[in-house]
């Protein structure tokens, strides 16, 4: 059965709130879930790589999925 991956659109939104959504959206998840997030707005992109990485968790993968509009993948580890 193929694991189920939430996914989290926050187009049309900026920094911070961007990374705030996100960070709430993980801390939910188990350890070992993924969360996609779509996104449009490129200066969230290594916000949200550096935040999710200074707090454990891991970004597999970070792709622009159509012209401007950027999906990244992260794994929520065990804190």
């Amino acid at each position: 059965m193929p694991r189920r991956i939430e996914t989290l659109d926050l187009r049309g939104l900026l920094c911070p709130l961007t990374w705030a959504r996100t960070k709430y959206a993980l801390s939910k998840l188990q350890a070992g879930a993924e969360l996609r997030v779509m996104l449009d707005h490129r200066p969230a992109v290594p916000d949200i790589k550096r935040n999710a990485e200074e707090l454990g968790d891991e970004v597999v993968s970070t792709q622009e999925a159509d012209p401007g509009v950027w999906e990244m993948v992260l794994r929520r580890c065990v804190r």
